[in-house]
């Protein structure tokens, strides 16, 4: 995935994002992680509890990092995997961005 040069410095600056999952039932299930980038654009972050069992069943997962004053964030769809145990990679497959100067959807 391609992030334009604000959505990269925006994402760097941030450590919280907020990850959905679907849930057995088919109910989307979303909280709060850190999360790290990666060079490729590939944001890895903690799973355990339900996120694991989920995205152990279903891969497809979004994934938000926002901020407020002015409001600013992006969002992204995609695939995740275990990467290591309690451990997940999300590669965006969608983007969506606002309140960034360069801001470009995908």
């Amino acid at each position: 995935m391609l992030f334009t040069p604000g959505e990269l410095e925006f994402l760097r600056a941030q450590r919280i994002g907020r990850v959905a999952t679907v849930g057995s039932s088919g109910w989307p299930h979303v909280v709060p992680v850190m999360y790290e980038l990666d060079e490729e654009g590939a944001f890895s972050f903690d799973v355990d509890g339900v996120k694991l069992r989920n995205l152990t069943r279903e891969p497809r997962a979004a994934f938000v990092v926002d901020a407020m004053g002015p409001k600013r964030g992006v969002a992204v769809q995609g695939r995740a995997e275990l990467i290591a145990p309690e451990r997940a990679r999300l590669t965006p497959a969608r983007k969506f961005s606002w309140g960034l100067n360069d801001t470009t959807a995908a």
